[in-house]
């Protein structure tokens, strides 16, 4: 069975986990590609899903447009893009999140987003 995987929940799940690890608030693409991709394995690995990562730019501009409470793009590092989040109070910023990306996402899905190797490549070593 195939499991996709949304560039909206990669970079969903790692705001909720930068936010409350390290109040950090934006996230490069090449970031968010390498924390998609471990998860990916993981899934694959402990469910045996075979996990299809949803990243293009039509999937990005897609998820700016239908999530702008949440994210925004910044273009101003030249080549690398950044993902921002929109963030006024971090509680309900995260509560928001929570609810929107993880209440709803099988069990599975939500531990490999939460592993240590998943958050290692986002820099937290929990």
């Amino acid at each position: 069975m195939c499991t996709f995987i949304g560039i909206e929940s990669v970079t969903a799940n790692a705001f909720i986990e930068l936010l409350e690890k390290q109040n950090k608030m934006e996230v490069s693409f090449d970031t968010l590609v390498r924390y998609g991709m471990q998860v990916g394995r993981i899934l694959q690995e402990k469910s045996n899903d075979e996990p299809v990562l949803l990243f293009s730019r039509k999937y990005q501009i897609n998820m700016l447009e239908n999530y702008s409470d949440f994210f925004e793009a910044d273009l101003s590092y030249g080549s690398q893009r950044m993902f921002r989040l929109k963030c006024k109070n971090k509680q309900k910023t995260l509560h928001a999140l929570t609810t929107n990306f993880r209440w709803t996402m099988g069990m599975p899905l939500l531990e490999a987003f939460m592993s240590i190797d998943a958050l290692h490549e986002l820099g937290i070593n929990p």
